[in-house]
């Protein structure tokens, strides 16, 4: 089987490109009808009419802060229509028709239309594809939303009579980039000033704006299906972005040979049986687009070039999922350096007894046949989160580790975690470094100390467990005493660690014996965790309080 003629849009041309043979990530044949295709933007307009588009939208305050504020909602992703506190009110402002036709999908008389946002817009939505007209009414075709700064444009959903919403209307559906899981995916991007950025499995083509908006010297969106593709280039157009591509095609089948400093993904990883709805089919173990594209970046990033990756890995008996993600890179695995930056755990078991008690008569058998897989791979856990991975480029083996983050990240925690590999990879000279540093308590260090009762009637209670603990840079927690808080306190950034150890050594609390690197090995813990800072590792997105 042969994937469609492969489009590459790259505004403001369009190309045509031969087709390419179908692979494992390749767009299938879905029993979805293709001829109940959803309609589309219109690419084919003046650059006059986008910015048109653009003037109005800005002139109405359709951005992040106006429709949270409008809609009395704390941020928009997960944003689910007909849910917000103006629901169900007549548009009264121009603000108000936005949010009735492009996230509440309802219809809109074309005379309130045109009083509402300005006189012609109804005909200014109707060329650009992003409306139809209806005895009179103008219907939102698509969903139109802010994210980051951008508008974004994908596919509208389907309301059953009893409300329900349907993402799945068409199998190449553009799913929308104003959830949940999209926010994570964001928060950790790289910086891409002056980088060249890929991104696959791009739908909207969100992360490949955002670098572009960034100052990325050329961004390019890939995504399988013609409609992402196409979608991606409107946005494109939308946002008033150049230096963007946006390709059909089969991950980096479209850009063979090339390198990018930057390359970003946010592929399906649905365990699936089934290939009707593409944007989350991830294979039967929910990872096969995902290992396609890390085994290929031994061709395809940069020296130094940075990877990230939100999606689901499986840990299996004998095999964590750190060790599993390494071992997709192959034999040039020591080239690269690992974050596996973790927001979640699910027990196969309970995710398993969950989706039994939810299927019916015709998903349970999909449900049985994924089970029965996992039960054959000894899955044991599926580990959601984001994926970092640094082509380091000097004489010595890659690093991997594996954070729990429970919050949402920033790439400076990113950076301070990749910042914390290099140095320790130096080893012996590490230490050396570290010793010459100057530590200073983290300002956001908490210490606890638990009390149990000691059968003394003079001393009642008598100091039990006590520990410290930071949520940035990374969540941690060590086991201290209240001899070893007031240590810490002490550590104000005045003194290097070989200082300390000559004073404490002076004070008869260390002994004479103990060499600075034992030392060293003994303070690396409150290095390593976030809790006390030092100027060899800062911690850049921790306000300084002195």
């Amino acid at each position: 089987m042969s994937v469609p003629a492969m489009r590459s849009t790259i505004w403001p041309m369009t190309l045509t490109m031969p087709p390419t043979a179908q692979s494992a990530t390749a767009a299938p044949s879905s029993a979805l009808d293709p001829a109940l295709a959803l309609p589309r933007p219109n690419l084919d307009v003046s650059a006059a009419d986008f910015v048109a588009l653009r003037t109005l939208l800005t002139g109405h305050r359709y951005d992040v802060p106006g429709v949270c504020a409008r809609t009395e909602r704390g941020d928009l992703y997960d944003f689910t229509p007909r849910t917000h506190a103006r629901h169900g009110q007549a548009p009264e402002t121009g603000l108000d028709a936005l949010i009735h036709l492009y996230y509440d999908c309802h219809t809109l008389d074309r005379g309130v239309c045109d009083r509402l946002l300005g006189e012609g817009s109804g005909d200014l939505l109707l060329r650009l594809g992003l409306a139809s007209l209806h005895e009179g009414e103008i219907m939102g075709t698509v969903l139109m939303y802010p994210t980051e700064a951008l508008w974004l444009v994908s596919d509208r959903p389907v309301f059953s009579a009893a409300g329900s919403i349907s993402y799945e209307a068409v199998s190449d559906f553009v799913y929308p980039s104003n959830t949940k899981s999209v926010r994570v995916f964001l928060a950790t991007l790289p910086p891409s000033r002056g980088k060249r950025v890929l991104e696959l499995c791009s739908g909207t083509g969100v992360a490949t704006l955002m670098a572009a908006k960034a100052g990325a010297t050329h961004a390019w969106a890939v995504d399988i299906t013609e409609r992402c593709t196409h979608f991606a280039a409107f946005n494109a157009r939308l946002n008033d972005l150049e230096h963007v591509t946006s390709l059909q095609g089969d991950l980096y089948a479209p850009l063979e040979g090339q390198q990018f400093d930057c390359i970003v993904a946010h592929p399906p990883y649905i365990p699936s049986t089934s290939t009707e709805i593409i944007y989350r089919d991830g294979g039967e173990d929910g990872e096969q687009i995902t290992r396609a594209i890390i085994g290929k970046l031994p061709e395809y990033l940069a020296l130094d070039g940075i990877f990230h990756c939100t999606c689901q890995i499986t840990a299996r008996e004998g095999a964590p999922a750190l060790d599993r993600v390494r071992a997709m890179l192959g034999d040039a695995a020591d080239e690269f350096d690992l974050i596996l930056f973790g927001r979640g755990v699910t027990d196969v078991k309970s995710h398993f007894v969950k989706q039994l008690l939810n299927a019916d008569v015709e998903t349970e058998p999909g449900v049985v046949a994924l089970m029965r897989r996992f039960t054959t791979l000894k899955v044991r856990q599926m580990e959601y989160g984001t994926i970092i991975i640094r082509r380091h480029g000097m004489p010595r083996r890659g690093t991997a580790m594996a954070v729990t983050r429970h919050l949402d990240g920033t790439w400076g925690q990113v950076a301070w975690l990749l910042a914390m590999q290099e140095l320790l990879a130096d080893g012996t000279n590490a230490l050396d470094v570290l010793l010459a540093s100057r530590p200073r308590l983290s300002p956001v260090a908490k210490f606890s100390l638990n009390y149990q009762i000691s059968g003394n009637p003079e001393d009642p209670w008598r100091a039990a467990e006590g520990f410290l603990s930071v949520e940035q840079p990374v969540p941690a927690r060590i086991s201290a005493n209240g001899a070893d808080a007031a240590f810490l306190s002490s550590c104000a950034g005045d003194r290097t660690f070989a200082h300390i150890l000559r004073d404490l050594q002076a004070e008869g609390t260390m002994p004479p014996t103990l060499t600075p690197h034992e030392f060293m090995h003994t303070m690396l813990p409150l290095v390593l965790s976030g809790v006390l800072e030092t100027d060899a590792l800062p911690i850049p997105f921790v306000p300084s309080v002195r």
